[in-house]
């Protein structure tokens, strides 16, 4: 389970955000390396990750299984159902077939 604390740790600690610290933490790699090749993308990616990081790191647990995580070792499991779009029944309707026409 991630932290958003170490995340913001993280994101404090690598100059606001441009070294992309953060985001090695929650196994983004490729744009970790590309926050550090352009320093946050000008600053400007790391800016927006201040208010977005919060949510990725609710993201990262949500799609490894720590949702629902409160200190304890239970662990709420979300089942999701799926319904396909229901199949429409033939039509009991027959199309008239066309009488065969005398020559």
């Amino acid at each position: 389970m991630k932290s958003k604390g170490v995340a913001y740790l993280l994101w404090f600690i690598g100059f606001f955000g441009t070294l992309g610290l953060h985001r090695f933490y929650l196994g983004k790699i490729g744009t970790g390396i590309l926050w550090i090749c352009t320093f946050g993308l000008l600053g400007v990616g790391a800016f927006i990750d201040l208010f977005t990081l919060g949510g990725k790191v609710d993201t990262y647990n949500l799609m490894h299984g720590f949702i629902g995580h409160s200190g304890n070792q239970n662990q709420n499991n979300i089942n999701v159902v799926v319904n396909a779009a229901p199949q429409m029944p033939e039509s009991p309707v027959q199309p008239e077939s066309k009488p065969a026409e005398n020559k």
